[in-house]
């Protein structure tokens, strides 16, 4: 994780020969692994705690190396993908905005296409809350993450490009520690837990050169 900043430091100082800017904006969607939902295919699931969300990004390339800041907001949504199930009368609910860094490299550079691979940190600033019926927990955090990539641009023009990608997360999933058929709901032993799992996301793109 501290091979991170030094690296971009390295990128950002080369701006004397670096490209020009690339600014763009982004949708996406996220969800954890969920070794209890389990698909036709056999296969686990990452439909826990899924999210959508926006943001935008800043690109600097040198070479086929580059470095990239980005600034997202994502919010409890299950679309496009199922409803995870989840015991009757739950429900969960989560906001988070995240702040990341990441370097990166192109694997392939052609006139009209970039395949590349990136490896990033940041943190999240998220808000939880998980609901019984009328109990309720909810906890405020700021929680570190790590991701690798892999990703493409389809260039349409000099300037613009589409693009997309897909991360494979570490970061913090919550985990209600509560006992719905107790009588009396107990809120020092009824509480929420944080835990690094992983996480899958995949993330839509337009990106113009300045």
């Amino acid at each position: 994780m501290r091979l991170l900043p030094a690296a971009l430091l390295l990128v950002l100082l080369g701006t004397a020969v670096a490209e020009p800017i690339t600014v763009g904006a982004r949708v996406g969607g996220y969800g954890f692994r969920n070794p209890d939902s389990v698909g036709d295919n056999g296969h686990v699931a990452w439909d826990e705690c899924r999210m959508n969300g926006l943001g935008v990004f800043v690109r600097r390339g040198l070479g086929r190396f580059f470095a990239e800041g980005g600034a997202d907001v994502y919010f409890s949504e299950s679309f496009p993908l199922p409803a995870a199930d989840l015991a009757s009368g739950d429900r969960q609910d989560r906001l988070s905005g995240l702040v990341t860094v990441a370097v990166g490299a192109n694997l392939v550079r052609t006139k009209h296409f970039v395949g590349y691979a990136q490896l990033g940190a940041g943190l999240e600033l998220t808000q939880f809350r998980f609901s019984h019926g009328e109990d309720e927990l909810e906890d405020q955090r700021a929680l570190p993450l790590g991701f690798v990539g892999l990703g493409g641009e389809l260039r349409l023009g000099d300037r613009t490009s589409l693009g997309a990608n897909l991360r494979a997360h570490v970061m913090g999933n919550f985990d209600a520690a509560y006992q719905p058929d107790r009588e009396v709901w107990d809120p020092m032993s009824d509480h929420l837990e944080v835990r690094p799992e992983a996480a899958a996301q995949g993330q839509f793109y337009v990106a113009y050169q300045l």
